[in-house]
């Protein structure tokens, strides 16, 4: 070993630095290279894995209808996104690296088909209990029913014979430890009572003034992340305001080269060689902030202590060629996400995904761009602009229903409440009829004509029910067969119809 030491020295006393410097990327610099390969390979591998766990992973569409006189509250939704962290689990080396699990993911949509408007949940199969649970915990008188997919109501390809598009996706102005404007700052003291003015009224306004022939959709995708390191910026953030310098971290010179010998190195860089000098922590940097300053510390503050979610949300507008309103559209999608920027941080549309053709070149881009855009919002993917943390009470401010004072006759609800059989009420078994057969024969059982007398003391006459009659809706929701069971006209259970050695009954 001391050998080698000495052979060194030798080398560095009888060689030029330039020399030096050159074996340096000769005999090393391949290392650098080699290391980006194999962070390329492992991209490209684990890419691979996800794609197949993602194509078995088996999926649920949840519509969500919530009576028109339930309590709303934007805070439920908030403890709803909570409970969904439920979901995140510990993803083994196996299981990330062999089998390419990531972590669950939900989609939550708004959408007008023609003026219809609609609430929509996607989510893993193995998942849907958790997301109905944590639902009917806030609202237990909501109708959850798993529902068709209804992507298929707007072309793939673009340019289209028949149809426009126009869409993009949102993005934060600043980093992610910002907070954009929640549900609590839209609330206001009036004279007696504290009002909620809702900023999705004004997006469902927008979707109900649709016409047959304009789809304008919205999704929103969260997926949790791994760990929570994002709070590691805003609590670096928060003590850089309050005056309290971390220590710095050697430059990226000092640390490519932090093995060659201390002598060396500073004749080589031509400066003393290590970390440089700490700069002087400010003690009454907290007495020095603005009234702004302080609030944007407390609002990061509040944000870092709640679960975050990575977040995509994007929208998509098709309609007929002679329906397709691109300018009205986008100036009301952007009046109304403008509402949410809080000062501190907003949403805007992303430049590089909007579909416009401004210029020549932004024509020829934009079919690549409106096909790119529908793909990914039909098969919920989050490719495109990079996901950003939201949390919970973010996520609950863009998306949550209207309070029963919204007077908004837009938005499709239950027009009263379900409920549960009493308990008492007893049940037949499935092999039983629940009715008498009031068809058999006199002469089947011995005195059954005076049962069917005595019956009759107890059977009014009634009309016949006829399903009321209803404009044809051009956009009907289909109901998955085996989810739960719809109320349908009465003529689809009742027959019409009178057998001729049928009794009838009369009372009196």
């Amino acid at each position: 070993m001391l050998a080698i030491w000495e052979l060194f020295q030798n080398y560095i006393n009888t060689t030029p630095p330039d020399v030096v410097a050159t074996d340096i990327v000769l005999y090393i610099g391949w290392f650098p290279v080699f290391c980006i390969l194999v962070w390329g390979f492992t991209q490209v591998w684990i890419d691979i894995k996800q794609g197949q766990y993602w194509d078995n992973l088996k999926w649920d569409l949840l519509t969500v209808t919530i009576p028109a006189d339930a309590i709303h509250s934007v805070k439920g939704i908030e403890n709803f996104f909570n409970n969904l962290s439920g979901s995140k689990s510990a993803i083994t080396w196996k299981e990330k690296w062999l089998d390419g699990k990531f972590q669950a993911y939900f989609s939550f949509e708004i959408i007008s088909n023609g003026g219809q408007v609609q609430y929509y949940i996607r989510t893993i199969k193995k998942y849907r209990d958790l997301v109905e649970a944590a639902l009917y915990a806030q609202y237990p008188d909501a109708q959850i029913i798993e529902v068709e997919d209804y992507i298929n109501l707007i072309p793939d390809d673009y340019p289209n014979e028949e149809y426009e598009c126009f869409g993009s996706e949102l993005s934060l102005s600043k980093k992610e430890h910002f907070p954009i404007k929640r549900y609590v700052d839209f609330e206001h003291a009036g004279e007696k009572d504290l009002r909620f003015k809702d900023p999705l009224l004004p997006m469902l306004e927008m979707l109900g003034k649709m016409k047959p022939g304009e789809f304008y959709w919205i999704q929103m995708l969260i997926i949790g992340p791994d760990s929570q390191d994002w709070k590691k910026d805003a609590i670096k953030w928060m003590k850089k305001q309050y005056g309290i310098e971390e220590p710095k971290k050697k430059g990226i010179i000092d640390e490519s080269v932090g093995w060659i010998p201390g002598a060396f190195a500073e004749q080589l860089l031509g400066r003393p060689f290590g970390a440089s000098e700490e700069k002087k922590a400010d003690d009454f940097r907290m007495w020095k902030m603005t009234p702004d300053e302080q609030d944007t510390l407390k609002a990061v503050g509040q944000k870092q202590k709640e679960i975050g979610w990575y977040s995509k949300i994007r929208f998509v507008y098709v309609a007929k060629k002679e329906l397709f309103r691109k300018g009205t559209i986008a100036s009301m999608t952007k009046g109304i996400f403008l509402q949410y920027d809080s000062g501190m941080n907003k949403l805007s549309l992303t430049e590089n995904v909007t579909t416009k053709d401004d210029y020549f070149f932004q024509a020829w881009q934009m079919p690549g761009k409106q096909k790119k855009l529908v793909d990914r919002y039909k098969n919920r993917l989050f490719g495109g602009t990079t996901p950003y943390i939201l949390t919970a009470s973010e996520l609950a401010t863009l998306w949550h229903f209207p309070g029963p004072d919204a007077r908004t006759p837009v938005l499709t609800s239950l027009g009263a409440r379900m409920a549960e059989a009493p308990r008492e009420l007893g049940y037949a078994p499935n092999e039983l009829s629940i009715l008498p057969n009031f068809e058999r024969s006199a002469t089947d059982v011995e005195g059954s004509s005076t049962m069917r007398e005595k019956t009759a003391d107890y059977i009014p006459e009634s009309p016949t029910p006829h399903a009321p009659t209803q404009e044809q809706d051009p956009y009907p929701v289909e109901v998955k067969s085996d989810s739960l069971p719809v109320m349908t006209p009465a003529e689809t259970f009742v027959e019409n119809k009178q057998s001729d050695d049928m009794p009838v009954f009369r009372p009196g």
